[in-house]
């Protein structure tokens, strides 16, 4: 069957009742080389802002404290409502990024993240630091599936797509060791800097997408907004996340927690009744039942369970078990940079050799054993010996798996429905990994409770509290296994590939 033939038929189907018909943009001539290669760095350095945000206030806490005098719950929310907006409402920004032009959902992202960092880095007070990185967080969820969608559509050759998609996952990857190895270096001198980074950034995003980012127009007539849709299914992925993110805090029986994981629950059920009869629908359901994006989906989840956490806990672990300074949690993260730097260019070529299950059970079992070093941490271990053999794994491990997650995912994605596939990968990233870090931090939070009751000193009832949260993250190892193993299965180096 030809390409085009390909192309008829997967529009055939996403014509039925389940994924309608959506405005398309005008089809223009492929943008030369060089100009893909200027749209992928504007959307590959935009959504590394996004995610070094994510991780960047992990070293800034104590600071935080002293400065805005925030509460230990407060701090917790520097990173949780950024969190909570970012995956909260990345499905609507993907929705409006299939039915806007590309080009104005990522500028408007891009001000939106501009203006919160702005707000954050003048605060003055704990409320509207958290103000801030809520806008941020908003802006994140209109930026992320707009960037990734202007990757695919820019990209339509299925080998150029992967090495592209295998650029930004090296890019969330880098994003996340970046953030603290940034957030050590200027939290030594202000944190208010790590917030105020981005306005100069910002402001040549913008730029830079106005020059080299097509304004592709939509032709035909918008599809109906589908208000019922969009309000339950984002109130209830905001349910989600909030009630995952309090539970961290205050335990699973937290009746906060618990009523906000009954109402997601009610929410989405809803959601997805309505987005079944809906003409409309702001996530078209035959889109899950694509095997790739199902595939990826999951991948990506179980993959953001093990970066996210790793990337909180690690840094506790030298600051409070090792006593190293911000610049030196910092520092500490570069062997975790260059890893992923070094590896990335070979992770497009083992995909095109082997498909994506080898190099995605490799990189699983490059963090298993990262882990089982962690858990013969003591607050005696030595950076040669410990965290520089336990970095480099982090960084080989998660470049292996973060970068083949997308490529599997947005396989089979097409110009109308781009915008919807890129936000349903980044939102399972977002919910798994908040998921993952309510879990993980419930068990230490437990476990240090349990050793401070015993009279353990505090560095020691710390190093040994995050021994467990390491212990527990061998079941999101354990489901890495299973996916890379059987969940991408069957699907040769030349299927591995998006399709154009």
């Amino acid at each position: 069957m030809s390409i085009d033939a390909r192309e008829t038929a997967r529009d055939t189907r996403l014509a039925s009742p389940e994924a309608p018909v959506r405005p398309s943009p005008v089809t223009p001539k492929a943008p030369a080389a060089g100009k893909r290669g200027l749209i992928l760095a504007v959307v590959a350095v935009a959504q590394l802002v996004c995610v070094l945000d994510s991780t960047i206030a992990n070293v800034m806490l104590p600071q935080l404290r002293a400065d805005l005098g925030l509460s230990t719950s407060g701090l917790q929310w520097v990173m949780n409502i950024y969190i909570l907006l970012f995956g909260g409402l990345m499905l609507l920004g993907g929705r409006l990024t299939d039915v806007f032009p590309r080009r104005t959902m990522l500028v408007t992202g891009i001000g939106l993240f501009t203006l919160g960092s702005l707000a954050a880095a003048t605060a003055d007070t704990g409320g509207m630091l958290l103000a801030g990185r809520g806008i941020q967080g908003i802006g994140a969820a209109v930026l992320s599936p707009a960037a990734l969608s202007i990757l695919v559509t820019t990209y339509p050759e299925p080998g150029e797509r992967a090495k592209a998609l295998g650029i930004w996952g090296t890019v969330m990857g880098v994003g996340a060791s970046l953030g603290t190895l940034l957030g050590g270096a200027i939290t030594d001198i202000n944190w208010r800097w790590a917030f105020l980074i981005n306005l100069p950034i910002g402001l040549l995003l913008i730029a830079a997408a106005y020059a080299y980012v097509p304004k592709i127009a939509r032709t035909g007539s918008r599809p109906p907004a589908d208000v019922l849709g969009g309000t339950t299914g984002t109130l209830g992925l905001l349910a989600l996340v909030f009630g995952i993110v309090t539970a961290g805090e205050d335990g699973w029986t937290d009746p906060i927690a618990t009523g906000a994981l009954a109402a997601a629950a009610v929410l989405l059920t809803v959601f997805v009744r309505v987005e079944s009869k809906a003409k409309a629908p702001l996530l078209p359901l035959g889109l899950l039942r694509r095997r790739s994006v199902a595939t990826g989906t999951i991948a990506q989840l179980i993959t953001a369970g093990l970066m996210l956490p790793s990337f909180f806990m690690l840094p506790q672990y030298m600051q409070l078990g090792l006593g190293y300074s911000p610049m030196e949690v910092g520092l500490a993260y570069i062997p975790t940079c260059l890893a992923m730097l070094v590896v990335s260019g070979a992770v497009p070529v083992l995909i095109a050799k082997f498909g994506p299950r080898v190099p995605y059970v490799i990189g699983t079992a490059m963090l298993a054993v990262m882990l089982v070093l962690m858990l013969g941490a003591e607050t005696t271990s030595s950076y040669w010996a410990l965290l520089l053999p336990v970095t480099a794994l982090l960084g080989v491990g998660l470049v292996l798996c973060v970068m083949t997650a997308p490529v599997v995912g947005t396989a089979d994605a097409s110009d109308a429905d781009a915008g919807t596939t890129s936000a349903v990968l980044n939102a399972s990233s977002e919910i798994g990994g908040a998921l993952a870090l309510a879990i993980t931090a419930t068990v230490v939070g437990s476990r240090l409770t349990e050793l401070t009751a015993q009279g353990v000193g505090t560095a020691q009832a710390f190093t040994e509290a995050l021994q467990r949260g390491f212990l527990v993250m061998f079941l999101w190892v354990a489901a890495n296994v299973v996916i890379g193993l059987f969940g991408f299965a069957g699907r040769p180096a030349t299927e591995a590939t998006p399709k154009s």
